[in-house]
């Protein structure tokens, strides 16, 4: 005698997939890539009335220094800074302070950031954060800034413009700075190797680096002498065109001594 099977499903229905229906992964903003982050950031900082001024490495990659972005370094005035991690902070993007050998190798620019990852990983060697600083600690003023298309993504529909130091402004903010501090300490020694390069990269647009002056076939093809008087000449018209301020006149006479060569970095003025 044969048993027949009974089934659970009707006559003439096909059983039903035994299937467990799955809920929706919600995607984590940290999935998302780091530039990608910053963007959404932004967006959310302009809203809350916050205006964000582009600094550090992003700057200088806008002005023709080879940097590789892995922090994004942004200004917002002093006393929003703390509304602005808190705006970060809502979005998902964790505080994140930078580890005690940060802050011996860099000094100020770990100290005084208030930092939130932006970056799945952990990892020191592949973590990202955005970074907020003072405006204070630039020594940037407002009317020193203007409005640019951002550089972090391009283009972006959710932050088409940021404030950002124009660039005699940037100069001024660097050797400023280094006269806040010792001659040998590492704010200084970060702030000297940004001067460096953005001389090197943006007055004399030597895209190759550094060009020994012993090598007299290379500085001639490459026509370094003309880059630093043209760069020079660049200097001067800052200087007719006021952008310095009263009394740091010699601002540009320093940079311009840099530029020729007739001067070190290191001659720069000093807190001592």
């Amino acid at each position: 005698m044969m048993l027949h099977t009974s089934s659970s499903s009707p006559p003439g229905f096909d059983p039903f997939p035994q299937k467990l229906s799955q809920k929706p992964i919600k995607k984590d903003i940290l999935d998302n890539s780091p530039a990608w982050v910053v963007d959404v950031a932004l967006q959310a900082l302009q809203q809350a009335g916050i205006e964000p001024v582009e600094w550090g490495s992003l700057l200088y990659n806008r002005m023709h220094v080879p940097t590789i972005i892995k922090d994004y370094f942004y200004l917002v005035p002093d006393d929003a800074l703390a509304s602005a991690s808190g705006v970060l902070s809502n979005l998902g993007l964790p505080f994140w302070p930078p580890s005690q050998l940060l802050m011996q190798t860099e000094g100020d620019f770990s100290a005084k950031g208030t930092y939130h990852r932006i970056s799945r990983s952990t990892l020191p060697s592949s973590i990202s954060s955005i970074a907020l600083f003072p405006l204070s600690f630039s020594t940037l003023l407002p009317s020193e800034l203007e409005k640019k298309p951002p550089h972090h993504i391009r283009p972006s529909t959710r932050c088409p413009s940021i404030l950002v130091p124009r660039p005699p402004a940037v100069y001024a903010s660097l050797i400023r700075m280094m006269a806040k501090y010792p001659r040998y300490c590492s704010t200084r020694t970060v702030l000297a190797s940004d001067l460096s390069e953005l001389v090197g990269y943006n007055l004399l647009d030597l895209q190759l680096g550094y060009i020994d002056p012993e090598d007299e076939g290379l500085w001639q093809g490459l026509d370094v002498d003309g880059r630093m008087e043209r760069s020079v000449a660049l200097v001067r018209q800052w200087s007719w065109d006021e952008e310095w301020r009263e009394g740091e006149e010699w601002i540009g006479d320093a940079l311009a001594s840099i530029i020729d060569g007739t001067a070190d970095i290191s001659h720069l003025p000093s807190f001592s």
